[in-house]
């Protein structure tokens, strides 16, 4: 994220004392410095700094943006005051919003002009891409600071090769993991690979040539790596993998810990507001990073869910100053944790869910959330891939891909996954397939919730 703030020189190697770091290097730095002494502090405390960092956002938005300065109003907004009791109240603000008031949305200091913003838009998986302005250099600043903290919590080490697996991804060889690491004196080497554009298999060849220290992509990725290591009796050893942008299940934990002797370490952001929670240094569950994003968890009537219920995520970009994001919804579902006892006070999103256009449809017209049943159903040795499927009909059937014909005990198992995980109220059908269509790209759906019939002659 530093790379357009770079100059082309940097500083020549510091003494040993005092040190003296390029003054980019010391910037994000001291931002560290300071959300590590927050994510320590008393909730209490973090939550009145919390209130103050939104006060002076509703101000800048009142001020600057002409969609806020309209909402603000409605909703009894007074910049002069001292304090705001009605943020709960603002009506949330939706993708659609976001993509028809771009302009309106802006909020634009007198005198600011193009150079010091960035427009970032998100890849449109969910069928709506949106566009969202940024402060070019507080984005980066707080980008990798935050990258910077999720390295110190894990123990990585900046002097190992990474190596890099996506879509869209050039297969490359970099110096170092770039941004403020070779500013720091770190000279571990980078390498990335196109996921899409090559066999599956030769990713293991590649992995052995590089021999990364740490591996990021992909969960689903890493666990059909994972596979294909254990069946080839291949030994590539990794001391982590950097996950995001999917839900890690346990059993793709269980087969990287098999095949690779490594921890999936989860990362949660998203395009329009950048870091939103870190996974714990002990624990699988992660942590809101709230030193820079205010996050909500409501249910469908806008009330905050309790501890151990699923709901809506709501974020506020606490620095979202070119383009303010307040209430906004991400279209993700998410269940908080109690309190964790690693010594970080932030708190605790214990479960994510997935998506809520794949909420589960009961008879009675509740939507809910669809539990991952991929380590059940894994446990039945004939079936090498799965999607659960729900019509408009509300009948779900449940595609396998099978190495071998099902036997009747074992779809009586499969139905007695579903009823006891899911529901005992829809009528459930198995079919067995030689292949799923899965889509574009490696982003693999467990369910889907289709606004069609179910299609005449299905098994």
């Amino acid at each position: 994220m530093l790379a357009q703030l770079l100059p082309t020189t940097v500083l020549p190697p510091s003494p040993v004392f005092p040190v003296v770091h390029h003054p980019l290097a010391a910037q994000v730095l001291d931002i560290a410095r300071q959300l590590r002494r927050f994510e320590r502090l008393p909730t209490a405390q973090q939550q009145a700094l919390q209130a103050d960092q939104i006060l002076a956002l509703l101000r800048h938005a009142h001020a600057c943006s002409p969609f806020w300065r309209a909402r603000l109003d409605a909703a009894g907004f007074n910049p002069a005051a001292a304090t705001f009791d009605g943020f709960g109240t603002l009506p949330v603000l939706s993708r659609s919003e976001l993509q028809n008031h771009f302009a309106a949305m802006r909020a634009r200091l007198p005198g600011q002009d193009d150079s010091a913003f960035v427009v970032a838009a998100t890849s449109g998986s969910t069928g709506q891409p949106v566009r969202v302005e940024r402060l070019r250099e507080l984005h980066g600043l707080l980008y990798e600071a935050v990258g910077l903290i999720d390295n110190e919590w894990h123990g990585r080490d900046p002097s190992q090769t990474l190596g890099v697996l996506g879509i869209g991804l050039q297969d490359a060889a970099f110096p170092d993991w770039g941004g403020i690491y070779p500013l720091l004196g770190y000279r571990g080497q980078g390498f990335s690979r196109g996921l899409a554009t090559h066999p599956l298999a030769s990713h293991l060849a590649w992995l052995a040539a590089c021999r990364p220290g740490y591996l990021k992509c992909s969960p689903l990725a890493a666990a059909e790596l994972a596979r294909l290591a254990l069946a080839s009796g291949q030994q590539l050893p990794l001391r982590q993998i950097l996950s995001q942008s999917e839900r890690v299940l346990p059993a793709h934990r269980a087969l990287c810990r098999a095949a690779f002797g490594a921890e999936i370490k989860d990362r949660y952001s998203c395009e329009e507001a950048g870091w939103l929670a870190l996974q714990c240094p002990q624990h699988d569950h992660l942590h809101i990073l709230s030193g820079t994003v205010h996050v909500e968890i409501v249910d469908e009537a806008g009330q905050a869910c309790p501890v151990g219920q699923p709901g809506r995520v709501l974020v506020t970009g606490l620095h979202s100053y070119a383009m303010p994001l307040i209430r906004y919804e991400l279209g993700d579902l998410a269940e908080w944790g109690p309190p964790c006892d690693c010594g970080i006070t932030l708190p605790v999103i214990r479960r994510l869910w997935g998506r809520t256009r794949h909420q589960l449809r009961l008879p009675s017209g509740e939507r809910r959330p669809m539990p991952a049943l991929g380590d059940d159903i894994g446990r039945i040795a004939a079936v090498q891939e799965f999607q659960v499927r729900q019509y408009l009909g509300g009948e779900l059937e449940i595609l396998c891909r099978v190495s071998r014909p099902l036997c009747s005990a074992e779809r009586d198992a499969i139905a007695r996954i579903l009823r006891t995980n899911v529901t005992a109220e829809l009528q459930v059908f198995i079919r067995e397939v030689d292949a799923i269509d899965w889509g574009p790209g490696w982003k693999r759906d467990e369910f889907v919730s289709l606004e069609a019939p179910r299609p005449t002659g299905a098994g």
